[in-house]
């Protein structure tokens, strides 16, 4: 899980670095890159709020059933 976050952190830092760089570039390819990189980060962040969300649902049906005492 760490390694995504660092990876995002990566593509995030080299997308604003690239911005910086080529901000005063009137080249339309800066902005098909910069929206092929913005889309592959929000397909990361929903692929790994997909595990999350499964994580998390699949700990939720493991919660015991408490049992009310013979008496």
């Amino acid at each position: 899980m760490i390694r995504i976050y660092c990876t995002l952190a990566a593509l995030a830092a080299y997308l604003a670095d690239s911005y910086a760089l080529l901000k005063d570039d009137d080249e339309g390819a800066v902005s098909t890159e910069i929206a092929v990189v913005t889309f592959l980060l929000v397909g990361a962040a929903i692929v790994v709020m997909g595990i999350i969300y499964a994580a998390a649902q699949s700990n939720a049906n493991n919660i015991p059933v408490p049992q009310a005492p013979a008496g």
